[in-house]
């Protein structure tokens, strides 16, 4: 970082696919990341996600020009073995590249396999809860790994206990009374992107 940069106020901008994602992340950075300048841009979508990311931050610098920024993509990988839908080094490239950017201090990325839903599967008791499924018919195992699983599977669970799975804002009631911490614990993938986030903040 430059001495110029050590005097400006920094920022983690932190990029979510949609409105679920806004959601989950929201309740989750108030539990783990409090404290730590951030903002969290929903992409609405991962189409042109190079575009976006790059648009997004432009705009944030140019309206905060006092502000250096930590740049972090919060993408679903979309499969369990397949490369994610997102470049992280070509996009490292194009903030290198293009002017203006000198104030994007790094860029990384945080990856869902397969997807944030597959997450909700760490805390398989929450959701049992929040469905109030009977305990003769709990079965945490049937759903393991978590990474196999997807809407698709959470949505016919909650089918099958006479509720539906919206994916977006809706979800918001449903994604407070999951266990955070739990699925936190138990999710390798996500927990070293945030413990990333709180060493490149310094804290």
């Amino acid at each position: 970082m430059t001495r110029a940069a050590a005097r400006q106020k920094e920022v983690a901008l932190i990029y979510v696919e949609g409105d679920t994602e806004e959601e989950f992340y929201t309740e989750l950075l108030k539990k783990y990341l409090n404290g730590i300048p951030k903002s969290v841009r929903n992409m609405n979508g991962i189409y042109n996600i190079h575009r976006k990311v790059l648009g997004k931050t432009e705009a944030f610098l140019y309206s905060h020009k006092e502000t250096v920024v930590r740049v972090y993509c919060c993408i679903d990988r979309e499969s369990r073995d397949h490369n994610p839908p997102l470049d992280i080094d070509e996009l490292r490239k194009s903030f290198k590249e293009i002017k203006g950017f000198k104030r994007v201090l790094s860029v990384d990325a945080i990856i869902a396999t397969q997807m944030l839903e597959s997450w909700f599967f760490h805390d398989m008791e929450g959701i049992y809860k929040f469905l109030r499924v009977p305990r003769k018919e709990r079965n945490p195992s049937k759903f393991t790994p978590p990474e196999k699983f997807t809407h698709i599977h959470l949505a016919k669970l909650f089918e099958r206990y006479d509720k539906t799975y919206i994916k977006g804002h809706k979800c918001a009631n449903f994604i407070s009374n999951l266990d955070i911490e739990n699925i936190y614990n138990n999710c390798r993938e996500l927990r070293e992107g945030i413990e990333l986030i709180k060493r490149q903040a310094g804290r």
